[in-house]
């Protein structure tokens, strides 16, 4: 998920391969996808409903969020086998 880049003053500087989820982004999101919240595997949930408003995610650890489509720039898609 990240790509390592040498800057001239040998700094390493970190960049994420995706953009941001943007609000019209959520709105496509349905029921039994997968999301992480940032760039982790370890923070695991399934869109469980959606609505004109936002979504609802059913996280690994058991709790339940909702979430407004254009406050969903921490939260990603992810493949279905992860």
């Amino acid at each position: 998920m990240w790509e390592i880049v040498r800057a001239e003053c040998k700094a390493v500087i970190l960049l994420l391969r995706s953009i941001l989820m943007t609000g019209d982004q959520s709105r496509l999101l349905k029921p039994l996808d997968r999301v992480c919240w940032g760039v982790t595997t370890t923070d695991l949930g399934t869109v469980i409903e959606t609505d004109w408003a936002g979504v609802s995610i059913n996280w690994d650890n058991g709790h339940t969020t909702s979430i407004q489509h254009n406050d969903m720039a921490q939260v990603e898609r992810v493949p279905l086998e992860v």
